[in-house]
């Protein structure tokens, strides 16, 4: 008579949703799946070294225009713009398991830059979302021609602002 933990298991000696269940898909799945996940990723990496790309490109036009003012502050920018390039020639040479790699021994060697870091990025994406979500916002109050907020003091009109009595009648 089977017991319990018997009854459980499926015929391959796993018990079901267990850790088997990976082990059990086909190698043909796993691979396809592991492809397009790669492919996918890999995609990300490409468009976030062409945004570095471009970035770097803004920096030497800025650093151009102000090479005639500011001969100092040109330099400063044209090594930010060579840093961006070499940063986004980096990453499109570098695997994902690299670059993941290359940001784990960085955090161990220089744990409070990373961690300073980090909380910078995000709260830079945290404005980022809030702006975007502020001017989604205004998008949809625009669209239907009717708002509630002034636009020249970001507040709700007041229609009136004291009582009955105020008005003098």
């Amino acid at each position: 008579m089977p017991t319990n933990r018997e009854e459980r298991k499926t015929p391959n000696g796993t018990a079901p949703g267990g850790n088997g269940a990976a082990k059990d898909a086909p190698p043909s799945l796993l691979g396809g799946i592991q492809q397009r996940v790669t492919s996918r990723v890999d995609e990300q990496k490409n468009r976030a070294a062409d945004g570095l790309g471009g970035i770097a490109s803004v920096f030497q036009q800025a650093s151009n225009e102000l090479r005639n003012e500011n001969e100092a502050l040109a330099s400063y920018v044209d090594m930010a713009s060579d840093q961006m390039r070499r940063l986004a020639e980096h990453i499109r040479q570098r695997g994902v398991a690299d670059i993941l790699d290359d940001v784990s021994a960085f955090a161990r060697r220089r744990p409070a830059i990373f961690i300073g870091g980090a909380f910078l990025v995000g709260l830079s994406l945290a404005r980022f979302m809030k702006s975007s979500g502020d001017r989604a916002i205004e998008a949809d109050s625009s669209a239907t021609g009717f708002s509630s907020v002034d636009p020249m003091t970001s507040q709700a009109p007041s229609y009136g602002a004291g009582g009955y009595g105020d008005a003098g009648y």
